[in-house]
């Protein structure tokens, strides 16, 4: 369980990196085009298609890495406030209604590239099929719902640990007598 979820989470990071070069080229692409269409008056063609069928797969090529990182936000008064039982059953619920969330979206989005397929919806300018981005969108999304069953998994085997009272913040600290 440990090398497969490990893999999963290296694997997310070179997808955010994939996403992040796709970002990189648009925002090149696009200032370009504003440089050649103020200098010359000789936009680039094209440029809007590819922003708008490479954003949603920037997008979703992230969400993955996001959540192995657990970097979205969460308020955790009330776990503090309520001792570290409580904040384990909170952070475990907060976990559900992620995974949740995201299995709807990724859920939603294969009907919507299937209804892409079907119509033969192309861009505008370029004539590209727009079925493969919004597939694509779909798959990294489903990637991220697996991450996310990893992190609500690896919160429920954190559970008994909790309960019995130990710590499970990390490694144990010792204090400074103890180190002694």
């Amino acid at each position: 369980m440990h090398a497969f979820d490990e893999f999963v989470r290296r694997a997310t990071r070179w997808l955010a990196l994939v996403g992040f070069a796709g970002l990189l080229l648009l925002a090149v692409m696009t200032s370009l085009d504003a440089l050649l269409r103020s200098a010359f008056s000789a936009p680039i063609h094209g440029v809007n298609d590819v922003s708008s069928v490479v954003m949603a797969v920037v997008i979703a090529s992230c969400v993955p890495a996001n959540l192995a990182q657990r970097r979205n936000i969460s308020v955790e008064v009330l776990g503090a406030v309520a001792g570290p039982r409580v904040n384990q059953l909170l952070t475990i619920f907060a976990g559900l209604v992620v995974l949740a969330f995201f299995a709807v979206m990724a859920w939603k989005f294969v009907p919507y590239a299937q209804g892409m397929y079907l119509s033969g919806r192309r861009t505008w300018v370029l004539a590209w099929p727009v079925w493969p981005w919004w597939s694509a969108a779909a798959l990294f999304l489903s990637v991220a719902v697996l991450v996310q069953a990893l992190n609500v998994l690896r919160d429920l085997l954190a559970l008994p640990a909790v309960f019995r009272g130990a710590r499970s913040a990390g490694p144990r600290n010792p204090t400074r007598e103890e180190s002694l």
